[in-house]
């Protein structure tokens, strides 16, 4: 990952015992070796948490922004996160 890169902030919600929170975790604990990534878990039941699932009219967690834009919620796609990611470094990049 180059130094020059800058900070991608992305918001987590998961709640407990939820096992796509649990996975998306790893994905994004996995994307922060080839990206600059500032990983804030949101509990579901905080004020923000709820906030947000009110927000988004989410029906389940996780829940997952980038950059406080809604990415998804539910079972995370590797794949299409990766190239959100990518279009975010190219777009700061310019």
């Amino acid at each position: 990952m180059p130094a020059d890169m800058k900070e991608i902030h992305v918001e987590l919600v998961t709640a407990p015992g939820c096992h796509f929170c649990d996975e998306a975790q790893e994905i994004l604990h996995l994307q922060k070796d080839r990206f600059p990534l500032t990983i804030e878990l949101v509990p579901l039941m905080s004020e923000t948490g709820r906030n947000l699932v009110a927000r988004h009219r989410v029906p389940f967690p996780p829940i997952l922004l980038i950059e406080g834009v809604f990415f998804g919620y539910g079972r995370l796609s590797p794949r299409r996160l990766e190239q959100r990611l990518i279009d975010l470094i190219a777009a700061k990049a310019s």
